[in-house]
């Protein structure tokens, strides 16, 4: 007989079900103990995406300091998004869990998206060029930090723990 670790109810079946149990693991936290490789293979990803928020901040401060911050309404969403990148990865080294990497994947994937906007048609009436500096080397370094924090998000929702996602009966 198995003895349940939460007092709240099993969630069964259903997509309200399913979606409990994926926001639990992208919450929970990972238990990498038995999965040897699994764990450094984490680590790597886990410090890689890290470190490509830092650059990433880093890029955007760097720019707006060299004459960004003088583009109306553009001008300030770039010292926003230097900030932003560099909370999310001390965020994700204070806090390895799923929904840090989930998060800090969404905001470089929004922000890929806002350059593609400002490079095609233009943003808030600023249009950027592909010549200009750090476009190409943003285009191809935020693209790997998506794929880095996507994938890393992925491996650690996958172990977390049955007992800890919703609805779960813990693992004999």
């Amino acid at each position: 007989m198995q003895t349940r670790t939460s007092s709240a109810p099993p969630v069964r079946g259903g997509l309200p079900g399913r979606l409990a149990g994926a926001l639990r693991a992208v919450q929970g936290r990972p238990a990498f103990e038995s999965r040897g490789g699994m764990f450094a293979a984490a680590v790597v990803l886990r410090l890689a995406g890290a470190v490509l928020l830092g650059w990433i901040g880093y890029v955007h401060w760097y720019l707006w300091h060299l004459g960004y911050k003088d583009i109306p309404t553009d001008g300030p969403f770039f010292l926003v998004d230097a900030i932003a990148a560099v909370l999310l990865a001390v965020l994700l080294l204070a806090w390895p869990r799923g929904l840090a990497g989930l998060a800090s994947a969404g905001f470089v994937a929004l922000t890929i998206v806002a350059l593609v906007i400002s490079l095609s048609v233009g943003l808030f009436g600023f249009r950027e060029s592909i010549s200009a500096s750090y476009v190409v080397e943003s285009l191809v370094l935020e693209s790997v930090a998506v794929l880095i924090l996507a994938v890393w998000t992925v491996i650690v929702s996958l172990w977390v723990p049955r007992s800890d996602r919703a609805g779960s009966e813990p693992s004999p």
